[in-house]
């Protein structure tokens, strides 16, 4: 039975409000750390989906838990499910507040053209797996998440096939389109539940260009004369103190020559150098290639990324 939400929850809307975004962020930080974003990063994000929702849920007058919903950039515009992250402080749980935030986002879906809602849970919260799997949500998807703490470590030599070189968006920008094109091909041979898209080439650099949290010398290519051959983008998380890589991949015709693992290589050297305390990586389960990279530098597992769907119900 889904409880009443208590008495003294408000739900409020934080729109493009950056006092609002900061709590917004910090309550992130707390809760999902994993996920959590900066206020300038979800700024931002309003060019790529500007019908993207939030709110802060304040029990009180106490910020104690978000929701979000919003477009899912890697699917169509017109595809059916939204993106939908929710959280809640550990003292104020089983109180009621996650079903009114849920309540929101299946409310809000709609509102954008969505049909169901798609929510990101950690392995190390399976709280928040049986909240949702209680209330109709399926597991759709789980990425093995893998860690590699930094005190100590050197950074590795990096060693490129003959005639292919290391550089970045920062030290070459007129590279773009190339990069953009290799975005394209390796996109498509993700191993996810559902064909990705890299998008349109504005929507690319938009999300996994000119990021915030992501400095253009985070964008870390493997070029073979004026084309780029492989990638591996670097992101700050956490205020600095990981660095997570969103996505390392080599074209169709460039695999299996130890590009990736030169990315890989030179990635760690990057996250010395900036002082990180530790790197995260995300692998589709049946990745065993890129696990296998990860297993050789040093990466150790830990909580699981899982997915779960569940469908709005019809109002």
């Amino acid at each position: 039975m889904t409880p009443a939400p208590p008495s003294g929850l408000e739900l409020v809307v934080v729109g493009a409000d950056v006092e609002l975004l900061g709590a917004f962020s910090e309550l992130m930080l707390e809760i999902t750390p994993e996920s959590s974003r900066s206020v300038e990063q979800m700024l931002a994000t309003f060019a790529l989906d500007p019908t993207q929702r939030r709110v802060i849920a304040r029990l009180d007058g106490e910020a104690v838990g978000f929701g979000t919903v919003g477009r899912i950039w890697v699917f169509p515009v017109d595809d059916p499910s939204a993106w939908c992250e929710l959280g809640v402080r550990a003292a104020v749980r089983g109180r009621g507040v996650g079903s009114a935030l849920l309540a929101w986002s299946q409310a809000t879906a709609p509102q954008l053209g969505k049909s169901r809602l798609q929510v990101p849970c950690s392995g190390d919260r399976p709280e928040g797996v049986r909240f949702l799997t209680a209330r109709g949500f399926v597991e759709y998807d789980r990425m093995a998440r893998v860690e590699l703490p930094l005190a100590g470590v050197v950074a590795p030599e990096v060693v490129l096939p003959a005639g292919v070189r290391l550089s970045s968006l920062a030290a070459e920008p007129a590279l773009r389109e190339s990069a953009y094109a290799a975005a394209v091909e390796i996109f498509a041979d993700l191993p996810d539940p559902e064909p990705v898209l890299a998008g349109s080439f504005e929507e690319w650099r938009l999300r996994d260009v000119d990021t915030p949290d992501g400095p253009l010398d985070g964008y870390l290519l493997a070029v073979a004369g004026d084309d780029v051959v492989g990638f591996c983008r670097l992101l700050n998380e956490q205020r600095g103190r990981v660095v997570g890589h969103a996505l390392t991949g080599t074209r169709r015709a460039w695999r299996g020559r130890g590009i990736a693992k030169a990315l890989k290589r030179a990635a760690i050297g990057w996250a010395i150098e900036r002082g990180a305390e530790r790197m995260s990586a995300e692998n589709a389960v049946g990745n065993e290639a890129m696990r296998g990279i990860n297993r050789s530098l040093g990466f150790t597992p830990g909580p699981d990324f899982i997915e779960l769907r569940g469908a709005v119900p019809a109002a």
